[in-house]
């Protein structure tokens, strides 16, 4: 009876076969509905929450697949698509840039062990419905946000895209370091409560490893300095207090970062 057992390798090639079939077709139902969308032929709010629910489905594929890129190109969609709320033929352009990166990777032209850093400088930048972006000017310069209260991530996310930064959160610390290892932002902002570890413990990880000791990081939390809870805050770390003082900690923390 053994002997008809699949091996452990087998299940998992059948696994992320099966995982990059999936992906295929929804990059396909997404190709053609963007066309659609063009030709006019699809009601755009329509169109809309048939984007949005492609970018769910692929949201929820493979967790358990060793696909990075993929993974992270379809987080970036997913993020992209959340503050549209009226699709416009930007719009419609930038999805498709989505969908020929995540096409390049099924056909191989873009590697899933390739310059991923600057794959994610390529993509289109987030754009919030109520900040008018008509007179800043995007910078190539990537935050990501590790902050899993949605409500003061969505403060955070507009001071600094009213800066002209890219955003991207992550909602624990696990997955905020992982995302810190593929795409190597400018800036880590986490918040002092996640899920899993400390803000402060995240702080001192990524000072401790070296892939991640240079990058920026800051700390939001309510305590102000000299409070035991940061003692262990490393030095070049900064701090960003919640309330009044949060917009003079974020422009001294980026001044001090170097991040114009």
């Amino acid at each position: 009876m053994s002997d008809f057992l699949p091996s452990a390798e087998e299940v998992d090639r059948q696994l992320e076969a099966e995982f990059l079939q999936d992906v295929e077709d929804s990059v396909s139902k997404l190709d053609v509905l963007l066309g659609n969308l063009r030709s006019g032929s699809e009601d755009k709010q329509t169109g809309l929450v048939e984007l949005q629910k492609i970018a769910h489905n692929l949201l929820m594929l493979g967790r358990g697949i060793n696909a990075p890129t993929i993974h992270l190109l379809v987080h970036r969609l997913s993020e992209y698509l959340s503050e549209v709320k009226e699709l416009s033929a930007q719009n419609i352009d930038d999805a498709q840039v989505f969908s020929d990166k995540l096409q390049g990777v099924l056909e191989g032209d873009v590697s899933e062990v390739g310059d991923t850093p600057q794959l994610v400088r390529e993509l289109p930048a987030r754009q919030f419905a109520d900040i008018d972006f008509g007179d800043i000017t995007q910078k190539d310069i990537e935050v990501l946000l590790i902050i899993p209260e949605k409500s003061l991530a969505r403060i955070v996310e507009k001071d600094l895209a009213a800066c002209g930064y890219r955003i991207s959160n992550a909602r624990s610390s696990f997955e905020g370091f992982k995302m810190a290892l593929q795409t190597h932002p400018d800036m880590v902002i986490a918040s002092m409560e996640l899920s899993g570890m400390k803000g402060i413990d995240l702080a001192c990880a990524f000072a401790a490893m070296q892939p991640t000791h240079a990058m920026p990081f800051a700390l939001l939390t309510s305590y102000d300095w000299g409070h035991a809870a940061l003692d262990r805050l490393p030095p070049r770390a900064a701090l960003l207090r919640k309330g009044k003082t949060f917009g003079s900690d974020l422009a001294e923390a980026l001044a001090r970062f170097r991040i114009t």
